[in-house]
């Protein structure tokens, strides 16, 4: 797993013909990497040390192997038919040459054997059989047969043997061979079976930004009968016992999204354009639950995101949302309970942190390749693919993928002709291998594929049938292996300086921590504090973005919109310029709330730019607002002297933290107050003059009704009005 990409492009190589100079020089069918885990090289010297580069630039011809019927012969006298084809690639005819099938009676001992013979190593040769050919043709083909039995190869005990085609010229030598195994499992000798789990992912990269947005269309084509995701429904719907699979929930939520109406942005900043609802992607959503109603399945956490990444750079909650998240859209959307106790991390391989955070969030199983977690001392023999870690949550299993297994599950060479049948026999003789390497100990072992896989589907259910007929193997689910309660002893946990460099970089995780630190606030204001950005947010540390962080670029930009969208959905409303007369006034200030269904409560923050000239009031600083309502708010201030000043006004979260940008008004102060009241006083005076010299001429007469004179009251100082609440 942690080398898929090596192992592929090895078979892809060993399907291929690969001719030389001398008999040994064949090139072997399925060339991965051993039980041990180590790959074979591409420049492996034949018999007299011509490498296999050099001996493909001297090819003549190909063999092709199609068809060894049965695959696994049972009786002494089963007809075997081995059949195929020579094509001559030269630009001249090919005479007096002959096809010959090359095999030992003696079985291999171990896989270590298996591997050297495929990566080019020893022909064993005691016995031959040949077909002539008088005559092949420039660029002619032609087909070739061998009928035999077991007991005719000297077959007597259940093993795997080693088979070479090859085509052969008395001049020159090898011109052409294909290398492959036959297993025998003769029905009246007893059989250990092993049992086999495995694991198949269903995972795809995000297409959404935040959830409302697509940012390309690329799930439509992903999910066509020929593309990536629709090959994988083939084989979904093709019922295969021992089969578990893998989802991620954020696929379904995009395949959910894309079967109604949606909106496609394919360029940040643009208008998103309206599209009608995908009928494709809808019809694959809905074949797919159908598929995986009966059978078992996992939720990885949503998104799939890259936890040993987010452990590392301190985003410390996003691997318990993620896997809360995936359970419950895997479980709604599917229809059935869904559960996220197994965990799959990328490329098989984790460190203590990312496993001590998956144990935290209840993971109880963890699915590695076998590499990360050797046996030691290394062993001639294959071990159980379970075993037991410590975490700080206590003990987690950890299942062991095969490297070979998983590997023969890829389509790497199936597209070669004869590639699928030298596969299957590959399969056959590696699972074969393992029940005869230790016949008294029942051992499980587990193939899990590359996590985007591209498989051929007619190839991979084959497969499966194939291996649930082998009556050597026995299918059973992933929940099902347990470690054994004698486990051989291992190495700690395999996290290279390489595997490290691998994850999400340190600079790009920490610019969505930034983002998800605001995002995080747009939530502790609401009532309910609804968290609208997890997805998004899990959705830009997936691990799809590994090595090709460019391409998340629109997604990034689609969240950051999103999240400076809501937070500016509450905002300051103010004049930009307000004038205080006096020493005392009130300055108003309103609070508005866009968000037409959720109340909020938000702190507010005034401070004066200048203190000496203005000095702010007491006022409420935390205020809640209804949903689409303006809250006004009365600022009372005290200025000392004529001029000017900036006041900042700050929203924050109830514990403080500051929300959105802060918005400034400019408070102007003048003297006007003083001067009003010696204006008024001096009326007064004049007023009260003129009463007096009234009363005094009129004081012969009968006094009228007593009239008070109303004398103004000097100004308060001003208190905070009441906060008014009205319409956004």
């Amino acid at each position: 797993m942690t080398r898929g990409a090596a192992l592929i492009s090895v078979l892809t190589a060993a399907f291929l013909i690969a001719p030389a100079a001398v008999a040994s020089a064949a090139i072997a069918p399925g060339a991965v990497t051993s039980a041990a885990g180590k790959a074979s090289t591409s420049t492996a010297q034949t018999g007299n040390g011509v490498t296999r580069a050099a001996a493909s630039s001297r090819q003549d011809a190909q063999i092709v192997v199609d068809s060894i019927t049965p695959q696994a012969p049972r009786e002494p006298s089963t007809p075997i038919l081995i059949s195929g084809s020579v094509t001559n690639t030269s630009a001249a005819p090919l005479a007096g040459i002959s096809v010959r099938l090359r095999f030992s009676r003696q079985p291999f001992a171990n896989r270590t054997e298996m591997q050297a013979f495929a990566d080019g190593g020893q022909i064993f040769d005691s016995s031959r059989r040949t077909v002539y050919v008088s005559q092949l043709p420039a660029a002619g083909k032609l087909p070739w047969e061998f009928s035999l039995t077991p007991a005719s190869l000297e077959m007597f005990r259940f093993g795997v043997y080693p088979l070479t085609i090859e085509l052969w010229d008395p001049v020159r030598g090898q011109l052409a061979a294909q290398r492959t195994f036959l297993t025998y499992a003769p029905k009246d000798q007893p059989i250990t079976r092993t049992k086999i789990a495995w694991a198949l992912p269903i995972v795809d990269q995000p297409h959404r930004g935040d959830d409302a947005t697509f940012v390309d269309d690329g799930l439509r084509q992903a999910v066509a009968d020929d593309g990536r995701l629709g090959k994988i429904l083939k084989i979904a719907e093709t019922p295969s016992k021992g089969v578990s699979w893998f989802v991620d929930p954020a696929l379904l939520d995009d395949a959910q999204a894309m079967s109604k109406d949606y909106s496609l942005s394919v360029k940040p900043g643009t208008t998103p354009t309206r599209k009608t609802a995908d009928q494709g992607v809808a019809q694959w959503l809905q074949r797919l639950r159908a598929s995986l109603a009966k059978v078992p399945v996992t939720a990885t956490p949503y998104a799939d995101p890259d936890v040993a990444a987010v452990s590392h750079q301190g985003l410390d909650t996003a691997t318990g949302i993620a896997i809360d998240k995936g359970a419950s859209v895997a479980s709604d959307l599917l229809g059935k309970e869904v559960g996220t106790a197994t965990n799959w991390p990328m490329g098989g391989v984790i460190d203590h942190d990312a496993l001590d955070a998956l144990a935290v969030a209840d993971v109880r199983t963890v699915l590695l390749a076998s590499t990360a977690l050797p046996a030691s001392p290394p062993l001639t023999y294959t071990p159980d693919a379970a075993t037991s870690l410590e975490t700080v949550q206590g003990t987690v299993n950890a299942l062991l993928a095969d490297p070979v297994l998983s590997a023969l599950l890829t389509t790497a060479g199936t597209s070669a002709p004869g590639a699928t049948t030298l596969v299957t026999q590959r399969f056959l003789a590696e699972t074969a291998m393992i029940s005869i390497e230790r016949p008294e100990e029942p051992r499980s072992v587990v193939a899990a594929p590359p996590r985007r896989w591209n498989p051929d589907p007619a190839f991979v259910t084959t497969l499966l049938k194939t291996a649930a007929s082998a009556p050597w193997l026995k299918p059973v689910a992933l929940s099902s292996v347990k470690p054994p309660k004698a486990g051989v002893p291992r190495t700690d946990l395999v996290y290279t300086d390489k595997d490290e460099q691998a994850e999400l970089a340190k600079s790009y995780i920490s610019g969505v921590k930034k983002l998800s630190n605001r995002a995080e606030l747009t939530a502790t204001v609401t009532k309910d504090h609804r968290r609208v950005f997890d997805t998004a947010l899990l959705r830009l540390t997936s691990t799809a973005w590994r090595g090709r962080t460019g391409s998340v670029g629109p997604l990034l930009k689609q969240v950051d919109s999103a999240v400076s969208e809501r937070t500016s959905a509450i905002s300051v409303s103010t004049g930009e310029q307000r004038t205080l007369a006096g020493k005392n006034g009130i300055v108003p200030i309103s609070i508005r709330n866009d968000l037409q269904d959720e109340e909020v409560t938000v702190g507010v923050k005034i401070t004066s730019g200048d203190r000496k000239l203005l000095t702010i009031g007491a006022y409420e600083s935390l205020v809640t607002i209804s949903p689409g309502k303006t809250r006004s708010l009365d600022i009372p201030m005290m200025g000392n002297g004529d001029g000017q000043t900036k006041v900042k006004v700050q929203l924050t979260s109830e514990s403080g933290k500051r929300y959105g940008l802060p918005v400034e008004v400019t408070v102007r102060m003048t003297g006007y107050t003083a001067i009003v009241l010696v204006i008024v006083g001096a009326v007064l005076t004049v007023v009260l003059a003129a009463v007096m010299l009234r009363v005094l001429r009129r004081h012969s007469r009968r006094p009228a009704k007593g009239h008070r004179a109303g004398q103004a009251a000097p100004r308060a100082v001003p208190e905070p009005a009441q906060h008014r609440e009205g319409p956004s």
